[in-house]
């Protein structure tokens, strides 16, 4: 009998550390992933330290500057809708506050990832592809057509199709949101790349004004 209890004690001991492992490992590769982030934008990068003996690890976050502007890029605490969905999302401040727009997928998985919209009209591009593998609201459709161009449109089809996530601006900010953690080197770039577009097309539509 205490053969037996010790044998179930172990086995407990082994699956909690195993489980550990995991925990730890996952963490390590989301966190070599945002320190590359700090380093690549001369962000702060913060790392919330580990809990409940390192079963509970918060996610790194980076914030500061770049290129003039306010960015951030960080795993909020609630998942999207207040779902157990795990979002990462990239915020540029653009100075805008009054001029609102939001892009997703088209078709079921889109309208399920929608915030507030509010009473928006869909908005349309004028390209067959942009207009069937996207949806997009605003607050007004004459400024979003002077800075949603066709380049503009290639590159927001680009990043929204290989991701699965939504652009959204609102309240002065300029926001990408991704469901899902930043774990690979190939999912970093694409935040980068993300992150040049968003500061560009800050200042187009700052233009526009």
């Amino acid at each position: 009998m205490i053969l037996e209890v010790l044998l179930v004690i172990v086995m407990v001991i082994g699956i909690a550390f195993l489980f550990w492992t995991m925990l730890r490992n996952a963490s390590l590769k989301i966190q070599a992933q945002f320190v590359a982030l700090s380093e690549r934008f001369g962000l702060e990068l913060t790392q919330p330290p580990a809990q409940l003996a390192g079963f509970n690890r918060p996610e790194p976050f980076v914030h500061g500057d770049y290129r003039g502007r306010e960015m951030s890029i960080s795993v909020p605490g609630k998942g999207l809708q207040n779902t157990r969905q795990i979002e990462t999302t990239l915020k540029v401040a653009v100075d805008a506050k009054s001029f609102h727009f939001q892009i997703t997928g088209s078709g079921l998985l889109g309208r399920m990832r929608q915030r507030d919209t509010g009473k928006s009209a869909r908005w349309k591009a004028g390209s067959a592809d942009f207009d069937q593998a996207l949806d997009v609201r605003t607050n007004n459709e004459l400024r979003l057509s002077r800075v949603l161009g066709p380049d503009q449109q290639a590159k927001v089809l680009e990043f929204i199709k290989a991701s699965k996530g939504t652009m959204v601006c609102g309240e002065g900010v300029l926001v990408f949101h991704k469901i899902g953690l930043i774990t690979e080197v190939s999912e970093r770039e694409r935040f980068e790349a993300i992150t040049e577009f968003l500061c560009d097309w800050a200042e187009q539509i700052e233009a526009t004004a």
